[in-house]
């Protein structure tokens, strides 16, 4: 197994590990990343490398759909002739997607709706990323929970782990007791959840359940997307529930004094990285759909 670091220039986030798994001759890449000449000459150079060309590729892995994951997946499928697979959950609500669901005016509306004042809605709709998943080939292999892959001589388990995007699915390798766990845990950030209007109603409780999902793991080794490997798993469950039930607790506070407010009105009265005002467009959109996510977590436990 290889961890490949791919380039990704349009988040902070610096780089997405690419695992690459070998076993009789096959080979599986989970997570390419994003599509770039950079992330590309990454990948080129670290698989020629190892020994295991881009053509050899067997198949590919998707854990979600954000462009850092799955953009590369359809270059490399084509080189190679690889199937691409990703969680049935999350390529069922892609396929629903309509024209009208992904349009600048639909979205900008959803972005009104969290109080988000214009022309401020606009540039947050013409950064939303649904409208891209429509983009991609369509995986041919649609995992479930408790799936193996088709790599021989390999024991690859497809876990549903959603929460962090509606068909979020992490990989467990059985035999050498290790976790590829996307963005799902981290071992410094605690993942975004946001309130995707094409998935559930309360994305943080199945966050919150899907961490129980992992823990039965018991001692694996953690092998993320972002960031760096770790061990610990339960530590590190618990101090994500301890980050969100913090998180829980200041939406909670600031809806007691406001029951009204819209998810723009609460997200500025948070406690963030840093000021709200220095927030460009993209991470103020990003800290309003997560406040979505959180308000409607308090709302649904009243």
């Amino acid at each position: 197994m290889w961890a490949v670091p791919v380039p990704v220039a349009r988040i902070p986030i610096r780089f997405t590990y690419a695992y690459l798994i070998r076993s009789r001759g096959q080979a599986v890449l989970i997570d390419p990343g994003a599509g770039s000449p950079e992330g590309a000459a990454a990948l080129t150079e670290a698989l020629d490398a190892i020994g295991i060309p881009v053509r050899s590729l067997t198949g590919i892995v998707v854990t979600h759909y954000h462009f850092d994951h799955w953009e590369a997946a359809d270059e490399l499928a084509q080189q190679s002739g690889a199937w691409i697979a990703i969680g049935a959950d999350e390529q069922g609500w892609v396929d629903d997607l309509t024209d009208d669901d992904v349009s600048l005016e639909t979205a900008t509306r959803r972005f009104q709706a969290h109080g988000v004042p214009m022309p401020r809605a606009v540039e947050f709709a013409s950064v939303e990323d649904y409208r891209y998943t429509r983009d991609h080939v369509r995986p041919s292999l649609l995992l479930r929970h408790g799936d193996l892959l088709p790599l021989e001589g390999a024991s690859l388990r497809a876990l549903s782990t959603p929460g962090h995007s509606p068909g979020h699915v992490c990989i467990h390798d059985e035999q050498r007791g290790m976790l590829f766990s996307g963005d799902h845990i981290l071992p410094g950030i605690t993942p975004h959840i946001a309130l995707n209007p094409f998935g559930s109603p309360d994305p943080l409780d199945q966050y919150l359940r899907s961490l129980e999902v992992v823990e039965q793991l018991g001692n694996v080794e953690v092998m993320p997307a972002h960031e760096y490997r770790f061990s610990g798993l339960g530590l590190r469950t618990q101090a994500l529930r301890d980050d969100v039930a913090r998180r829980v607790h200041e939406v909670s506070s600031v809806l007691e004094h406001s029951p009204r407010a819209t998810a723009w009105e609460v997200a500025s009265a948070l406690t963030w990285s840093r000021s709200w005002s220095q927030f460009g467009v993209e991470a103020q959109r990003m800290a309003v759909v997560e406040t979505a996510a959180f308000i409607a977590h308090v709302r649904q436990r009243r």
